[in-house]
Order: C-alpha cells, then structure tokens, then sequence
C-alpha cells in the first residue's frame, strides 16, 4: 500500500501546485503508516531527488518526450500503469487543470471513487472523510471516503 502523487510539470520545471501535493499526499502517507511516492511524466529539467523534502520516499519518472504535453488518456494510462505496479490505494493530484482533466478518466480505468477540490486532511475520526469546497468556494462539505 502507498500514497502516490502527481507531480505536474510545465516546460521540464515541476509547479509550485506539485510541492502543495507532495506534502498534502505525504502527510495523508503518514496517517495510513504507508510509504508516499511521487510519478512524474515526460522530460525534466529539475533536480527530481529534491522533492523528498516535501515527504515522499520514491519518485517514478516515466521519461518519455511523448508525455512533456497534457494528454489526458495517455497520462492516465501511464498513472494507472504506476498506480498499479506500487499498489497505490489513494492517488493525489493538484487541483489544476492538469489535475481536473487526469484525475476523472484514472478513477474510471482504476474503478475507484474521487473527491475533488480537498481543502484539508482527511479526518479519520469515525471513518474517513474529507472536507472540500463546494458552490464556488462559498461553502463547505464533508465526503465520506
């Protein structure tokens, strides 16, 4: 079991909206007693053993200059593909474009729920849930996972 965490990319350089993931994802790592790991597609420029200061243990990165570009199916498969191979039971992306676009069409390849635009950690108090934003950011609600 593992956390894993999409690290996006834009022109080889890792978004500042990744590092908010790696920590998000490796503090949720630490509440299941599991390793966090991180996937990273296509060419990159930045030093990718940095990102263990955020939490994460082990990076994954698909070098491949197909996936420098958003393509949402393919990047999908290829998470999937990781998710798998490292038994990875929560997948976390940033709330981005990126992240809106990849993270549906995985949790329909890997059969598994979503909660999308989580706003804090997950409460583990009388089963899991999670709190997120909803209408527009104006209010909040609780998921149960």
């Amino acid at each position: 079991m593992s956390v894993l965490i999409f690290v996006d990319t834009s022109d080889g350089h890792v978004k500042k909206a990744s590092l908010e993931a790696l920590s998000y994802g490796a503090q949720i790592a630490r509440q299941l007693y599991v390793s966090a790991e991180g996937v990273v597609l296509g060419s990159v420029k930045d030093d990718l053993a940095a990102l263990g200061q955020y939490g994460v243990q082990k990076i994954h990165h698909v070098n491949n200059p197909s996936l420098d570009h958003l393509d949402a199916q393919v990047d999908a498969d290829v998470i999937a593909q990781v998710a798998k191979n490292i038994a990875a039971n929560w997948i976390i992306f940033s709330n981005n474009v990126d992240g809106k676009a990849i993270a549906p069409r995985l949790s329909v390849r890997l059969k598994a729920g979503l909660v999308s635009g989580a706003v804090s950690l997950p409460d583990s108090n009388k089963g899991w849930s999670i709190r997120k934003n909803v209408f527009s950011g104006k209010a909040f609600a609780k998921k149960r996972l």
